[in-house]
């Protein structure tokens, strides 16, 4: 209960201070620009390919020496479809047939995504929950040999799953830099640009294993009772400062979004007998790229988005990155 208290103030007091910050930044005007073209007000259509996925380590402890475990989901490519007009926006998703990676060495990974962003004058808000079911424990033969081979050497866990759940904001300290412009569809950069920005970021997320241990029998360290845990999860707070960097030349753009900070982390792990509460700190990066050919008319963009996440207990240590690539076209009607 005490934890409960301590965690809710610190949370209570980081957002007012966010608050208070991105205000005034908001309470003056800023001279510093930047130049860029909208077309908010035409019709635009787009599609694009890509794919999403979510691999984790655990590092822990086996026969008193370190060991550094590999998870890894099945890929699968996605095909979206979308359109903006002016406040309007929509994208649809499939998910195409078939695996990248081979079912028997990798079994088969269900993916689930949901999420929506928006610009509120300087902020950009982006809004994600991911769902990953279905990873393996690579090159498991190297603990088991009895049940592995290097012809068949991972352990497939279709029920291990990943969520997370993320509500990021971010503020660009020029007039004009905004995350649209950076995406490139509904605004390009005309020139070279470059600010620094402040990244607000509230997250929760974890593992679990249908209440069984998430690492298998043969990895279980009796005098550590984390490598028995059915579940680690996280809710943590903080802000990431950054710097984005725009080069532009003959219609062709690249970007790039660097930031590095920490955030204030309450962390548990359960297991069949006990279940323990902590309260710490966490490194958060934020890196993104893109880059592509943008004209008034069309656009060919390759996106890029790493959301890394980690919880470090004594002895054990979650490391989870989920990333994506997507390949964007799209058209841009009623332009002169």
């Amino acid at each position: 209960m005490k934890l409960n208290l301590v965690l809710l103030k610190i949370c209570n007091v980081l957002i007012i201070n966010t608050l208070i910050l991105f205000s005034s930044f908001f309470s003056f005007t800023q001279k510093d620009t930047v130049s860029t073209t909208t077309f908010r007000d035409n019709f635009i259509v787009y599609n694009d390919l890509g794919f999403n996925t979510a691999p984790f380590n655990l590092e822990t402890m086996r026969n008193q020496l370190p060991i550094n475990l590999k998870f890894r989901n099945n890929i699968h490519d996605f095909y979206g479809l979308g359109c903006n007009y002016k406040w309007f926006s929509a994208r649809f998703s499939i998910q195409l047939p078939g695996s990248i990676k081979p079912t028997k060495n990798y079994g088969y990974s269900k993916y689930f995504h949901l999420g929506f962003d928006f610009t509120y004058k300087k902020v950009f808000f982006d809004v994600d929950f991911y769902r990953y079911r279905g990873f393996a424990l690579m090159d498991a033969y190297q603990y088991d040999s009895n049940q592995f081979s290097q012809k068949h050497p991972n352990d497939i866990m279709p029920l291990l799953t990943s969520k997370s759940f993320s509500i990021n904001m971010w503020y660009f300290h020029k007039k004009n830099f905004t995350m649209s412009a950076l995406r490139g569809k509904t605004a390009i950069f005309n020139k070279l640009a470059y600010t620094w920005y402040l990244k607000s970021t509230i997250n929760s997320f974890g593992l679990n294993n249908n209440d069984t241990p998430i690492l298998p029998y043969y990895l279980e360290d009796l005098n550590n009772t984390k490598t028995s845990a059915s579940s680690i999860r996280a809710f943590d707070i903080g802000i990431v400062p950054g710097f984005a960097f725009v080069y532009v030349k003959n219609h062709w753009n690249y970007s790039v979004l660097s930031g590095y900070g920490l955030v204030i982390q309450e962390k548990s792990y359960h297991t069949a007998q006990t279940s323990r509460n902590f309260i710490g700190l966490a490194p958060r990066y934020d890196i993104r790229v893109m880059g592509g050919y943008n004209t008034p008319s069309w656009f060919l963009m390759l996106h890029t988005d790493f959301d890394n996440k980690s919880i470090q207990f004594t002895g054990l240590k979650y490391v989870q990155t989920y990333f994506s690539i997507r390949l964007v076209g799209g058209y841009r009607f009623g332009v002169k």
